[in-house]
């Protein structure tokens, strides 16, 4: 999953946006919207876009279940600290950092569910880091920085 670390000049921005929002599901849609709207600027193919799109809806979804307990540790709270996506256009790439302050987890040692098994037994849940790591071409994640805990995904064009 570790590609090499591409040099300043690819990785120099060519657009970079912001969103700072509350931990409620009915938001994923902006943040979906939004990583469309980038992949398009771009000129990602529809079929990546498509990919990246649900990798960063899965990360998004799991840090609102599981990083914060889901929505109801969230709602009338206005100090909550939400979520943070930032969406960076490079010369090859899009790199989406997904911050939040919750618990976190460790992730080198998630379990990512096999799909045959996951089939097998009838799962109806746990494809979503499955989902996040086959989607795109690096995911890292950075527990505990000053900026929270951070999952960075990259797509490249």
């Amino acid at each position: 999953m570790n590609e090499p670390q591409p040099d300043e000049q690819e990785m120099a921005l060519e657009g970079f946006v912001t969103l700072h929002l509350p931990c409620r599901y009915s938001y994923l849609r902006m943040i979906r919207q939004s990583v469309i709207d980038m992949s398009a600027r771009a000129g990602m193919s529809e079929f990546k876009a498509a990919q990246l799109e649900m990798a960063v809806d899965e990360a998004c979804a799991n840090v609102i279940e599981h990083s914060y307990g889901g929505e109801s540790a969230t709602l009338n709270n206005p100090n909550h600290p939400g979520l943070r996506i930032n969406l960076m256009q490079c010369k090859d790439r899009i790199v989406i950092e997904v911050f939040d302050r919750g618990k976190g987890f460790d992730f080198e040692t998630q379990n990512v569910v096999d799909p045959e098994e996951y089939l097998q037994h009838e799962r109806q849940r746990g494809l979503g880091m499955f989902i996040i790591q086959k989607f795109v071409d690096d995911v890292t994640y950075e527990r505990g920085t000053s900026s929270g805990n951070c999952l960075r995904v990259t797509k490249l064009l």
